[in-house]
């Protein structure tokens, strides 16, 4: 593959991530329908397991982790893993309530038989309830179950 074709194809991986992070940055994290933000209640470090539920291989790396996120202001960043060491911050929402969602859309390298990119979703849906941080991580690929306390 030609060097310049190579950089086209890395510009369009990463194109999606960089806007994510830049509606991260703006604060563009929004609670669906008209929910109350959770303001300072749920603040803390929230540590425990990273268990893989579906999916295998380098597309789910690694299988089972251990995990921490700090919640500060009614929310926290989720480090999705999207290639070999390397991470992305997803924007996750806490509501009032205690539930909170995320969610970023990227591009995946294609591979055999499908060379093309596709354009896939991570979510990050869940609740807090006392010091319990309980959530679902999925993608087209990979589910993902958090089982987090507060430290």
């Amino acid at each position: 593959m030609p060097r310049t074709a190579l950089l086209g194809r890395l510009g369009r991986l990463f194109l999606p991530l960089a806007g994510a992070l830049a509606a991260l940055a703006a604060g563009c994290a929004a609670l669906p329908g008209g929910m109350q933000a959770a303001g300072n209640r749920f603040d803390g470090v929230y540590a425990g397991d990273n268990r893989l539920v579906r999916g295998f291989g380098f597309f789910c790396d690694p299988p089972d982790d251990s995990l921490s996120v700090t919640v500060r202001d009614g929310r926290f960043d989720y480090p999705f893993t999207y290639a070999p060491f390397r991470t992305a911050p997803v924007p996750v929402q806490i509501a009032a309530d205690g539930s909170f969602s995320g969610k970023m859309q990227y591009v995946t390298v294609g591979t055999w038989p499908r060379s093309e990119d596709q354009t896939d979703w991570l979510t990050v849906n869940g609740r807090i309830v006392g010091p319990s941080l309980d959530a679902t991580v999925m993608n087209m690929r990979c589910t993902r179950h958090l089982t987090l306390q507060k430290r």
